[in-house]
């Protein structure tokens, strides 16, 4: 005695539409758009160029500034200078600094190597003066 069973085969039910959903979507998008931005402020050091700081005990951390005179030395004895990453002259530091609007108030970092002659910087300081500078700081390292 053999059973057979028999099957109801039914309708087959609709397949639902697949759908995006975008909310997580947008959350991971500002996750990494707020971490790019910190990630990038973050490597921001100072406006100047590297150049080989005297070390001084006493030496403390500042921020980034906006005026940044760096000197460097050059073969054959003369120095270069840059305002922030503009290379100029001593002469045309005083245009320079009067074209950025400088004020008493503003401060100048001189970010000047430990090989560049003191005469140098003193220069650098003179034409910051006649543009109406008149705070300034040297860069140095701890150490």
């Amino acid at each position: 005695m053999s059973m057979r069973r028999r099957v109801k085969i039914g309708a087959r039910k609709p397949i639902e539409e697949a759908e995006i959903i975008v909310i997580p979507m947008i959350d991971t998008m500002m996750f990494l758009l707020f971490f790019f931005m910190v990630s990038s402020l973050a490597m921001v050091v100072q406006a100047g160029l590297p150049v080989n700081l005297p070390k001084a005990s006493t030496a403390s951390d500042h921020s980034s500034q906006n005026i940044t005179i760096t000197i460097q030395p050059a073969p054959g004895g003369a120095a270069r200078y840059y305002l922030n990453t503009t290379p100029t002259t001593v002469p045309g530091l005083v245009t320079s600094l009067q074209n950025l609007h400088v004020t008493a108030q503003d401060l100048v970092i001189i970010n000047a190597d430990k090989d560049v002659l003191h005469g140098d910087v003193v220069s650098a300081m003179n034409a910051a003066r006649e543009a109406g500078v008149t705070q300034f700081a040297i860069a140095t390292t701890k150490g």
